[in-house]
């Protein structure tokens, strides 16, 4: 078993740090100091040679007012290092839980500089309201918009609304 120089483990605490603040960033929220945030996964791996973090194996990342769950999550990141996130990648049984709504899909991928998330196959949202699903969901945080586009291969959104 290969140590890891302390240079390193430096380098491995800031990206999972920066990783929790972009997840809180992609929902609209910025947390007070003192919120606690914490991932774990199975495994965590720094590829420099393809400029990429790589969370897997039952990815949990909790913080307040926010849970999220994958089978993998992935930090692409520019020549400058961990502080220059291109995007984050979520992959396989996703599943973001915030008080008031819980979405789920197959993947689902964030866009830092555009705000932009978007969860790809089999997407439900499900809330007190009801329950929405399509093939896919793009998020614009920046300017509050939500949209179920259609369907390439033909299905439908559905959207189910509790009369009650």
């Amino acid at each position: 078993m290969k140590l890891i120089s302390r240079t390193k483990q430096i380098y491995i605490l800031f990206l999972s740090m920066l990783l929790a603040v972009i997840f809180s960033l992609y929902i609209g929220q910025v947390n007070a100091a003192e919120d606690q945030i914490v991932i774990t996964s199975v495994d965590f791996s720094v590829e420099e040679s393809s400029s990429r973090a790589v969370f897997t194996g039952n990815v949990i990342i909790v913080q307040p007012g926010l849970k999220v769950w994958a089978n993998e999550v992935i930090v692409y990141y520019g020549e400058n290092g961990p502080s220059d996130i291109k995007s984050l990648e979520v992959i396989g049984q996703v599943k973001i839980e915030q008080p008031e709504q819980t979405a789920f899909s197959d993947r689902g991928t964030y866009d830092p500089k555009t705000e932009i998330l978007k969860l790809f196959g089999n997407v439900r949202v499900v809330n007190d309201s009801g329950t929405i699903t399509g093939s896919e969901l793009i998020v614009d945080i920046k300017n509050g918009t939500s949209k179920f586009p259609a369907s390439k291969d033909g299905k439908r959104v559905t959207a189910i609304f509790s009369t009650q």
